[in-house]
Parts: structure tokens; sequence; C-alpha cells
């Protein structure tokens, strides 16, 4: 998985300022879900992952105790990681999972979606609401403006006009 695509599709769904929000956003979910998957799970799910990613993320310890998080804690988790609400923490994380389903290397999270509670199950589950392609981002026009306004609207506009 190229690592600027990956950053892109994220920071493009999940409507975020840039590459490093981008960057902080997967490594928080990414770094959660240590904590609920088995190392060798969580492994294998990160395998495909671009090496600078990797390197940001915690390493599993062979044999510990794997926390059984239901779907309200482990958004919590995020929520409280990411200094977001909930609602924020949710959809950031089903952007994270669903452009890690489309990854062509590796495993992907729906695959591992029977290591987790049920509740958790169609959150790994996520897919794209719409398919993403660098081609519709890059060639996509830019609006411009045809014609200048007018003479009326430019004086409703002006700041000179608004304190009398």
């Amino acid at each position: 998985m190229n690592h600027d695509d990956l950053l892109t599709r994220i920071q493009q769904n999940g409507r975020l300022h840039g590459r490093n929000e981008s960057r902080r956003v997967v490594t928080t979910v990414l770094g959660v879900l240590s904590e609920l998957l088995p190392a060798p799970a969580y492994r294998r799910l990160t395998a495909g992952l671009p090496e600078e990613l990797r390197q940001r993320l915690p390493i599993p310890e062979p044999g510990r105790i794997v926390e059984i998080l239901d779907v309200r804690r482990f958004l919590t988790r995020v929520a409280d990681r990411l200094y977001a609400d909930s609602a924020d923490a949710a959809f950031l994380a089903r952007v994270v999972l669903a452009e890690l389903n489309t990854a062509d290397r590796g495993i992907r999270p729906e695959q591992l979606a029977h290591l987790v509670p049920a509740d958790l199950r169609p959150l790994f589950r996520s897919v794209p609401a719409l398919p993403w392609s660098f081609a519709d981002h890059s060639a996509a026009p830019r609006p411009q403006r045809t014609t200048a306004p007018s003479p009326s609207a430019a004086a409703q506009l002006s700041p000179r006009s608004a304190s009398v």
C-alpha cells in the first residue's frame, strides 16, 4: 500500500486538514486496535502498512492479555486520544478502517472482525461511502468566478458600508 495514497484518501474522506492530522488519526485508531486484537493478528494487520506508519505504532507484546472492548469503550479511547467528541471519533475510526479494507496488500480489518466483540464487527467491515480514485481528485476543476460582482453587491460586501 502506498503511504501517500492511504494518507491522502483518509485526509479527503475524513475531511482532515493535512497529512500530519491524517497520520495522527491512523496511528491513534491502530494504537487502540493494538489493545483489542491479539498480537499476531495486529502484526498481520499492520504488516501491509508503509514503514513510516508502522514505526509510529505500538509494538504488541506476545502473550499479553487482550482487553475485551465494546464499541462504546473502543470509541471512547479513540476520542480521548484524539481530543475529539464521540461522533467525530466514530466517523474517523470508520474512515480509517474502511480505507484499510480497500488495501490490496496484507490482511484487512474485515478479515479480523471475528476476533472482536459483535458490536464492533460492523465497524471492522466498513467500506468507503464512495470509491476514491486519485484521478478524480487531481483533475477536478476548481470553481472559478466567471463575472465580476456588480457594484451594488461589492458595496454590500465592503467593510466601510457596514460602519455607519
